[in-house]
């Protein structure tokens, strides 16, 4: 199963995951990714989410912006 780590921003700080997470596919990784930037989103004070999702090579696979 491919693991996918998911890094979070917001207001000029950072969340990098360093553990990730293993989902059966990329499209179950997007899924995990816009819930988790729609959760933060809902905390962020006025400021833009961004869900970064990586493999396990490091590359970018999807990006997730949700404004404040």
């Amino acid at each position: 199963m491919p693991r996918f780590f998911f890094d979070l921003a917001h207001g000029g700080d950072t969340y990098h995951d360093k553990q990730g997470t293993s989902l059966h596919d990329l499209w179950l990784a997007r899924q995990t990714a816009i819930a988790m930037a729609d959760r933060l989103a809902g905390e962020a004070k006025g400021h833009d989410v961004v869900c970064t999702v990586r493999d396990i090579n490091g590359r970018q696979v999807i990006q997730i912006t949700k404004q404040a």
